[in-house]
């Protein structure tokens, strides 16, 4: 099986860690993956010596209109049976590959967000869509209930090696903030634009009967209009010293920031699925969420989280019924890890994708056969 994966990112997001985790795994099942990028950006460096066949193709000006013929000669020459698009702006540069390759092959795309393309045409030419929740699925069919026989939600998974709560030592955070042991921390990642604005109307509920909660966000704290409405709107609650901003945080760095939060928050109601909230049970830490978007998949039936219907009072209400029940914090606390490794591991991810992968082709080629 050969599938050729298109991702034009300038950047690193969700989509980008998601190749992470699966690239390497189909390739130990021994597939053949090849990825389409832009050169220089962090995917090139990220499967550099991976296994992985990585293609840099321009598409920055005229080489926008070349680079459909690019991807149409490499489909060709290498044999790639299946294509797979991350992203809706390199759908119509990888359909009209495929058209050019002379090939057919198999197209999916595979939206990580809820914002997808907004052409019915184009979603169409593909001949399988995978979701990573019921969220972008339920947006995908609203707007065309066409696609829905062509949709398969298969969810996201972590490499659960890397979150081992015993072996991370705790205190970084209380330490870099000069905060007691006693002090509860509710922890939230992603930039300004997630609507970390409405939980401040929760802190300002819950500190009228705990007043050293803090607030900590792994993002961006300055550079946004976002930030900008975030920080005046904490000013005017009088919750500016009750922030915490460790900034963008490197992987490791990451761990002890869920090592060192008391319980995870949510306030987006838009989130594709939420990576980071896996994570952050992983490491032991129940979450708390706004009962809307992706987030949800993960957190239904859960041991360790709570969904709240309605909005900040509600929010405020449940953590505040949290925090008052050390016992069961602590049960939700020590359930988050076994529920995340019963569901979420990253071999189950990839042993889902597998089987999809062989099932588009085996039906292709019954069709064709």
């Amino acid at each position: 099986m050969n599938i050729l994966f298109v991702n034009n990112f300038r950047k690193r997001g969700g989509g980008e860690e998601f190749l992470r985790d699966l690239l390497p795994g189909l390739i130990r099942k021994d597939i053949k993956v090849g990825l389409v990028c832009r050169p220089g950006t962090p995917l090139v460096e990220m499967f550099r010596d991976s296994g992985v066949h990585v293609y840099p193709v321009d598409r920055s000006g005229k080489a926008a209109f070349t680079s459909s013929f690019a991807i149409g000669a490499i489909i060709r020459r290498e044999g790639y049976e299946l294509v797979n698009i991350q992203r809706g702006h390199d759908i119509i540069q990888s359909w009209l590959g495929a058209l050019l390759s002379g090939k057919r092959p198999r197209l999916m795309y595979t939206p990580q967000v809820p914002e997808f393309i907004q052409s019915r045409f184009l979603l169409r030419r593909m001949n399988a869509i995978a979701t990573i929740s019921r969220h972008i699925r339920d947006r995908l069919v609203n707007f065309d209930p066409t696609l829905a026989s062509r949709i398969k939600i298969l969810y996201y998974g972590i490499d659960l090696g890397k979150f081992r709560p015993a072996a991370v030592q705790k205190g970084w955070l209380r330490k870099r903030f000069g905060l007691a042991p006693a002090v509860k921390i509710f922890g939230t990642v992603g930039d300004l634009w997630k609507n970390q604005i409405e939980f401040l109307d929760v802190l300002a509920i819950l500190r009228r009967r705990f007043p050293d909660v803090r607030y900590a966000i792994v993002g961006t704290d300055s550079g946004s209009p976002a930030v900008d409405r975030f920080k005046q709107r904490a000013e005017e609650l009088g919750l500016t010293g009750s922030v915490l901003w460790p900034g963008r945080l490197a992987k490791d760095d990451m761990l002890s920031f869920y090592a060192d939060i008391d319980i995870a928050v949510s306030t987006y109601r838009n989130e594709g699925f939420g990576i980071w909230i896996l994570e952050a049970m992983a490491m032991g830490r129940p979450v708390v969420s706004f009962n809307a978007g992706g987030i949800r998949d993960s957190l239904e039936n859960s041991p360790c989280g709570i969904l709240v219907d309605g909005g900040a009072s509600e929010m405020a209400g449940a953590l505040s019924s949290l925090l008052g029940d050390d016992v069961r914090l602590r049960t939700m606390t020590e359930a988050a890890p076994g529920w995340v490794h019963s569901k979420f591991g990253r071999k189950r991810m990839v042993d889902d994708y597998e089987r999809y992968f062989r099932s588009l082709l085996h039906l292709y080629r019954g069709k064709t056969g």
